[in-house]
């Protein structure tokens, strides 16, 4: 236990795989909604939709420009909810994971007339796609369900290698959001920012948790500098928001940094 929560002992690559494989043999829903806690499979497909559209579509678009000729990667594709909606936009889409069910994520995939996608195995750190083979990249609520800052950082070195030359990635991470999570506070994200250096002094914290709970918080200026050190062009910064019935007032609990090869 660590603070009276609970901790993953499997080590997280098992955990996910072995939870992940228990909710797929429950039902279509337990399998869909794990990914999100949505109502049911098709609130999990809305889903995606709308997180795809307001998250990362309109940063993407800043730089790739048509996405009808150019193929996306999904880092974490879970049930393929964004990826669905990744697919309708551009003109290949690939998704990688670790788990062990793509087949059911195939056939959902198909079943909702879909077929120009690809389904990757993943180990938990690397993007098994070849050196500048792939346009743009999103990650969204993955990257903070990572156990260790290496692997955080194994996945940015992994965009840039396998994004062309000019391509673009936005990926989203954990962030510290004490005062500003779920709620409509701009002076408290604002705040947050300015109080990450002193609450986050090496940059991170990993946080001992159950699989599927946020295990990693990064500072967002300590991203900036990673990626460009690895050599990236950062084009601008975001964060996460929740929808509500009159807009996208509340905040969520990610970073998301826009990067540029």
């Amino acid at each position: 236990m660590a603070g009276n929560k609970p901790i993953e002992t499997r080590g997280h690559i098992t955990g996910f795989r072995e939870e992940i494989g228990r909710a797929a043999g429950t039902s279509r829903d337990s399998f869909f909604t794990w990914f999100d806690s949505a109502g049911d499979a098709e609130a999990s497909f809305i889903r995606g939709q709308w997180d795809f559209t307001i998250h990362i579509a309109p940063h993407l678009a800043r730089v790739v420009g048509n996405p009808e000729c150019k193929t996306v990667l999904e880092i974490g594709y879970g049930g393929g909810r964004i990826l669905a909606a990744a697919s309708r936009a551009f003109a290949g889409a690939f998704g990688v994971d670790i788990h062990n069910r793509q087949e059911v994520v195939e056939a959902e995939l198909k079943s909702r007339g879909l077929s120009n996608f690809k389904l990757l195995g993943g180990d938990g750190s690397h993007v098994p796609c070849e050196d500048a083979s792939i346009d743009a990249i999103y990650s969204f609520i993955v990257l903070q369900h990572v156990e260790r800052i290496a692997i955080w950082q194994s996945y940015l070195r992994e965009c840039y290698r396998v994004l062309r030359p000019g391509g673009a990635a936005i990926l989203y991470f954990g962030r510290w959001a004490p005062l500003s999570l779920n709620r409509a506070r701009p002076w408290a994200y604002r705040l947050e920012l300015l109080l990450e250096s002193f609450f986050l002094p090496a940059g991170y914290r990993e946080l001992p948790a159950v699989v599927n709970d946020t295990n990693l918080h990064v500072r967002l200026g300590y991203a900036k500098k990673y990626a460009r050190e690895t050599g990236f062009r950062i084009l601008g910064t975001t964060v996460s928001r929740k929808r509500v019935p009159d807009g996208l007032r509340l905040f969520g609990s990610q970073h998301g940094l826009l990067l540029q090869k």
